[in-house]
């Protein structure tokens, strides 16, 4: 009969390519989460991300919103009821490119007709605007929507027009500036988009931090194990049960017996869903200490096993064995929590 596995012993391999960063645009219609492609723009991300840390966006607004084409903040600010802008650093380099394209729900960063001007104002594409790509002359792309389009869509709806904004410097004219409910002369915070804040939250990655014994509490008799290496794109993974106690007085039943039984995979990352899956092959006839050759499967044949991971400590097994007819789904969680810890700080790495 064959026994249900259960728990899982998983060997990960996982690359650590440059890393995404993702941060919360907090305002006054809702949040919205972007997810920030230093791989595509890391200049551009860096630059961004010193605001963010320095906390200047904070107490910002929406100044620009253009119907069907986009919304543009981090230009101007409210602080402690004072109209002013936004501090800035030095301009930096345009690093925009055709590969990446201002697409609906692209994050890029705003510029004047100088191609290396930008400094602290970004906008979201409300549509696809093929007008502001190109090779160093577009604007850089650095980042996307993951979550929040539809208060993008909400801004981008509100009533707008010519509004003087006020600074340190006297009144600025500005033209497609969105407001909540009257339209002032002069711009107020109270009729503002405002944002509160921007700040960098932290996603749940899989990284090496998944290192150990993994398990599904109400069984006992199987396992499954993770280990992660940073440069190869794959997963590999050995599940294995065995018997808890004697199956028979006439029977056998000792580690590494030719009963034990054996499943290992290899599979690769879905990294954006936190997930592997494997494709399985059968390994049985090895015996403890003993050079004799095991049987194998070809991979894939057995079957497929996946495990999507909700954190560094917990997790979720679907399979399905071919010959068997088997399938199931259940939860597992870390046997040894000590390096939980590790994984979060790893994930929280890569989101810096």
């Amino acid at each position: 009969m064959i026994k249900l596995f259960r728990n899982v012993f998983i060997l990960l391999l996982i690359p650590f390519a440059v890393s995404a960063q993702t941060v919360k645009i907090e305002t006054i219609l809702g949040d919205i989460v972007v997810q920030l492609r230093p791989d595509w723009a890391p200049v551009t991300v860096e630059n961004f991300m010193n605001y963010v840390n320095d906390g200047d966006y904070n107490n910002s607004y929406v100044h620009r919103s253009v119907p069907n084409f986009v919304i543009q903040g981090g230009g101007f600010n409210f602080i402690d009821g004072v109209g002013g802008q936004v501090p800035t650093d030095s301009a930096i380099i345009n690093e925009s490119s055709v590969e990446h394209k201002n697409l609906r729900g692209t994050i890029s960063m705003a510029r004047t007709s100088s191609y290396n001007s930008a400094t602290s104002q970004w906008f979201i594409n409300v549509v696809d605007n093929p007008a502001l790509n190109g090779d160093g002359v577009g604007y850089a792309v650095f980042g996307e929507v993951i979550s929040g389009m539809d208060v993008v869509d909400a801004i981008n709806d509100l009533q707008y027009g010519p509004i003087y904004l006020p600074t340190s410097n006297g009144n600025l004219y500005s033209l497609d500036v969105p407001y909540l409910n009257t339209k002032p002369s002069v711009m107020l915070e109270s009729e503002a988009v405002m944002v509160s804040s921007v700040s960098r939250i932290d996603v749940f990655k899989i990284n090496s931090g998944l290192s150990g014994l993994w398990h599904y509490h109400e069984t006992s008799g199987s396992g499954i194990m993770l280990e992660v290496f940073p440069q190869i794109k794959k997963a590999f993974m050995a599940w294995f049960t065995y018997d808890t106690q004697l199956p028979g007085e006439n029977v056998v039943s000792n580690v590494g017996d030719a009963g034990h039984r054996w499943l290992t995979g290899i599979g690769d990352l879905d990294l954006e869903n936190n997930s592997i899956t494997f494709e399985l092959t059968s390994t049985s006839g090895g015996l403890f200490d003993n050079p004799q050759d095991t049987q194998n499967s070809e991979f894939g044949t057995y079957g497929t096993l996946t495990i999507t991971f909700n954190n560094c400590g917990d997790a979720q097994v679907s399979y399905n064995l071919i010959e068997q007819e088997l399938s199931n789904t259940f939860p597992i969680e870390k046997v040894v929590s000590d390096n939980i810890p590790l994984c979060e700080g790893l994930y929280n790495q890569i989101s810096e």
